[in-house]
């Protein structure tokens, strides 16, 4: 199939591919064409297992080859991402701080026995991470094998682009990197997309300057807007350096390096019993 930019008019760009109007009621998202085999078929099994679950994202339609690139039909969702919403009306971030922070609540309250271990994908993270010698990646390693693990939904790569603003409901987009596993370690990977989270390199100086003054006082706004779960569990605390995150004085580790991102190793909390689930970060 030869896609007609006519027919078909790119209405978004990520870092994985590229979004084109399908019709009224459809969007294709269409993979670079250096995605790794499968990635369109994997990302469309997940995001099917996300919404089958209850959880507010498009529906699968169908997976296709477009010159030799890969591409999934998705339900159409007009709206736009929280970060152009935020750009639109800067008087709304802590509000949307705070609703990602819910929204990340809600996503952990389900089960996902039919996603991949979060484990076993941090495991080959930090196997092939660049720039870690052997001896730190086998201490990693070592300590992650003793954490406890978890069969909730993680979505790997929660963040404001992630988020759809429509009239109806926020909706949650790109499956690629959702687990089954602990959510302190979803939340951790959020908070660290927050504070170190690349930019596309197409992004002009302007706009990358306007993006990382927000986000930094979006990532503030998370630390001054703890959830009330009603759970009766206590708010964990949560540091962030250059090389760790610690929640609630634990670690647990996760790893940040893809596209122009830090390549950074990082420390994330595991799960203690009811002292989970939070964005409320300082």
């Amino acid at each position: 199939m030869v896609l007609s930019m006519i027919k078909y008019p790119r209405i978004a760009e990520g870092a994985t591919g590229e979004i084109f109007a399908w019709d009224d009621n459809k969007i294709l998202k269409l993979y670079h064409e250096d995605a790794s085999p499968g990635e369109a078929e994997q990302e469309a099994v997940y995001a099917s297992i996300a919404h089958d679950a209850g959880l507010n994202t498009p529906a699968v339609i169908d997976t296709i080859t477009v010159e030799n690139r890969q591409g999934i039909i998705f339900e159409r969702v007009h709206g736009v991402t929280m970060v152009e919403a935020i750009f639109a009306d800067p008087q709304k971030l802590v509000p949307y701080a705070r609703l990602l922070a819910e929204l990340q609540v809600d996503m952990h309250a389900h089960t996902a026995s039919e996603l991949p271990s979060q484990r076993r994908q941090l495991q080959r993270k930090i196997q092939s991470a660049p720039g870690l010698t052997l001896e730190i990646k086998e201490a990693i390693l070592t300590d992650l094998n003793q954490r406890p693990e978890d069969n909730v939904f993680c979505h790997g790569d929660f963040h404001p682009d992630n988020i759809l603003i429509t009239a109806k409901q926020p909706v949650i987009i790109d499956w690629i990197d959702a687990t089954q596993g602990n959510p302190l370690a979803d939340v951790a990977r959020t908070t660290l997309l927050l504070r170190a989270g690349g930019l596309l390199p197409a992004t002009d100086e302007l706009r990358r300057q306007k993006i990382t003054e927000l986000r930094y006082l979006f990532y503030q706004s998370c630390v001054q807007c703890p959830i009330p779960l009603g759970w009766g569990c206590s708010t964990p605390k949560c540091v962030v350096s250059q090389k760790t995150v610690e929640i609630s004085g634990k670690r647990y580790y996760s790893y940040l390096g893809f596209g122009d991102r830090a390549q950074l190793p990082c420390l994330v909390a595991p799960l203690t019993s009811l002292e989970i689930i939070t964005a409320s970060c300082s």
